[in-house]
């Protein structure tokens, strides 16, 4: 039996292929990873409290990290390296970039509230008020441990802390709806003073002192009283996005030299 093979002399012989992914598709999926995972997290960052970043941080890393580990036979290890950048931007938002937003675009910050208009700004996380004045005969300090945070109904402390207040009372003679106090606190040794050159500032939501430490309502209302904040929020603002632009030059530089070479 004779067999003949006719070959096709214009068919290419196909390139061999080493299984490596394109550059394309791993500069653009470790984009994706940082870029979604920062805008996932940008809310949580403007509107939710600082002390909770932590475990919104690790419920959304978890399945980051599963889809890194999916992506891994497609992409290579080197995309787990875009999820700990992603790690690294994901915090950046949550601490600094999300605050920054948040106070620039008047999202959690609220400026020229009458003091008796001041229980309707209370879901903002910066107060500042117009038509007051401090009241130095109702005033005063108190020393306290610092309370830290709350943890499963034990309370965690820090140092003791000297805290000042004075009561915050409207020009016009109205008396607010809930008191209403300007707090300022200094390490145990230290000094602080309540100004009146300032008008507001951080709204706390909770007591950060021992409650049976001091005989003020703690249903009223208290302000860590300190300067407007804009430059500070605009220098953190830009800072913590050059960061975020930062990480995403990082990658493209991970991914593009070994492709050059």
């Amino acid at each position: 039996m004779f067999v003949s093979f006719v070959e096709n002399k214009n068919r290419k012989k196909p390139e061999p292929s080493d299984g490596s992914p394109s550059f394309f598709f791993q500069l653009w999926l470790g984009f994706a990873f940082i870029f979604i995972f920062s805008i996932v997290l940008l809310p949580f960052g403007v509107y939710w409290p600082l002390s909770h970043s932590i475990w919104i941080l690790l419920i959304f890393f978890l399945p980051l990290v599963f889809l890194g580990i999916h992506f891994i036979k497609s992409s290579g290890y080197k995309i787990l390296f875009a999820v700990f950048l992603s790690l690294l931007a994901g915090g950046n938002v949550l601490l600094f970039l999300g605050d920054a937003i948040g106070y620039k675009l008047g999202l959690t910050s609220k400026f020229d509230v009458l003091p008796e208009e001041s229980h309707l700004a209370l879901g903002n996380r910066y107060l500042y008020l117009r038509e007051f004045y401090l009241d130095d005969s109702d005033s005063g300090s108190f020393r306290s441990p610092l309370l830290v945070r709350r943890r499963s109904g034990s309370l965690v402390y820090g140092p003791v802390i000297t805290f000042q207040y004075k009561r915050i009372r409207a020009v016009s003679g109205k008396e607010t709806k809930l008191p209403m106090y300007a707090l300022c606190y200094s390490k145990e040794n230290g000094n602080c003073s309540v100004s009146s050159l300032f008008s507001g500032g951080v709204l706390l939501k909770e007591t950060i002192w021992e409650t049976k430490e001091t005989k003020l309502n703690q249903d009223s209302i208290f302000i860590i009283w300190k300067d407007r904040l804009d430059s500070e929020f605009e220098t953190k603002g830009i800072f913590s996005f050059l960061f975020l632009i930062f990480l995403h030059l990082v990658w493209g530089i991970v991914v593009y030299f070994p492709f050059r070479n």
